[in-house]
């Protein structure tokens, strides 16, 4: 009974091959430029679990008393610039944790397309990381010094799911560049001095989409484009909206819950596309003195509020044909719809026969909430 037991353990490999945690180095994001001599700069964050106790800190390629580390290496692939840094880091990087990667502009230019090459070949990358475009390089977005987080990443992934703008991890930007009749974007993010502060701080902010022709990108959507681009897209975000009332004055609301239907026919060849927008939005100020305890104020600021929306929509299609892009996806309705004319027709040429379709588009707006007042409780009342 014995040897039949000691035989029984012989095939149990016991803990052989285990890692220890003290063994690994957890990247918390990456960062991705590209050198003048067309090398590819690859750059990480990791956390430095001892220094987690003591205060965070910025950046740079040195610990100090920081709560973080970044160290950056380059090589002609990105396989090749990650396996020349690992030859110097004691921990064996782990990336199943990663929640950003950082593209840097000019390699953003250059094209991203090599990028879905190398990521989903190791299990350890995550297609849900979150994937942004910087303004200027990576690495100085990396090494920000956000005072809310104690990593630069951490912030960055707020950021990136904040629901100002859609959030996109890497799954959507590739599906964008294989999509029939479309071309991707990914959010857009800049460095912002601090101002006025006692400690100057360098803060991460979100400026818009990161426009693409393809793989490359080519210019940006923001502002009055960027939220065309949201409501369009059928995006679950909240914005708010400064709108001209009444002479001059001002009324900020806070958009939410917009819904977009877009229908698509072809009638003798020429494409028709009718988007249907549907909105609701709250007050947050208002500097026009209206009452909107009466219904015909509301339906008046309901209105101008519509015609912001439609004029945002016709922004971002304007820009889209100024560019000769398709960040949403508007061919996809047509290859859906008509299959058969979309391949005989209109894939070779697109998204330049986009130029030849017609756009209706309406807009409906709820103003649901004016807080817990009508009107500006210091309005001067008239005797009755």
């Amino acid at each position: 009974m014995s040897l039949l037991l000691l035989t029984l353990l012989l095939p149990l490999s016991g803990c052989w091959d285990r890692t220890e945690i003290n063994d690994v180095g957890f990247v918390l994001s990456t960062g991705l430029d590209i050198e003048k001599d067309g090398q590819i700069r690859y750059s990480v964050l990791l956390p430095l679990p001892g220094q987690m106790g003591g205060p965070g800190g910025g950046g740079g390629g040195t610990s100090g008393d920081k709560s973080y580390y970044i160290d950056s290496e380059v090589g002609e692939t990105y396989r090749d610039a990650q396996m020349k840094l690992q030859k110097r880091m004691s921990r064996r990087m782990y990336l199943a944790h990663r929640r950003t990667i950082l593209i840097g502009e000019e390699m953003a230019k250059r094209g991203i397309r090599d990028l879905f090459d190398a990521t989903p070949r190791n299990p350890e990358n995550r297609m849900s990381t979150y994937m942004l475009v910087t303004k200027g390089k990576a690495f100085d977005a990396l090494a920000a010094t956000p005072r809310f987080e104690r990593f630069p990443s951490e912030a960055i992934r707020e950021l990136a799911k904040y629901r100002t703008f859609e959030d996109m991890n890497m799954k959507d930007i590739g599906l964008g560049l294989s999509s029939q009749g479309g071309d991707p974007v990914a959010v857009y993010i800049a460095i912002k001095e601090s101002e006025k502060s006692e400690k100057p701080s360098k803060e991460i902010e979100l400026k818009g989409y990161a426009q693409f022709r393809g793989d490359k990108m080519i210019g940006t959507l923001e502002n009055e484009t960027a939220q065309g681009f949201s409501w369009l897209n059928n995006s679950d975000t909240m914005g708010n909206v400064t709108l001209i009332i009444a002479e001059d004055h001002l009324m900020t609301l806070n958009v939410h819950n917009t819904k977009t239907k877009i229908t698509v026919n072809i009638n003798n060849g020429k494409i028709e596309y009718l988007i249907h927008t549907k909105a609701k939005a709250t007050l947050a100020e208002d500097r026009s003195f209206y009452d909107l305890s009466q219904t015909k104020k509301i339906i008046e600021v309901e209105h101008a509020l519509s015609a912001y929306i439609k004029k945002s929509i016709q922004a971002l299609i304007d820009k889209s044909l100024k560019t000769n892009t398709d960040p949403a996806l508007l061919g996809t309705y047509v290859w859906r719809a008509y299959p058969e004319i979309w391949k005989q027709s209109f894939k070779k040429e697109w998204p330049e026969a986009m130029k030849e379709a017609r756009f209706t588009i309406q807009v409906e707006s709820d103003l649901t909430n004016t807080g817990l007042i009508y009107e500006n409780v210091t309005k001067e009342r008239t005797d009755e």
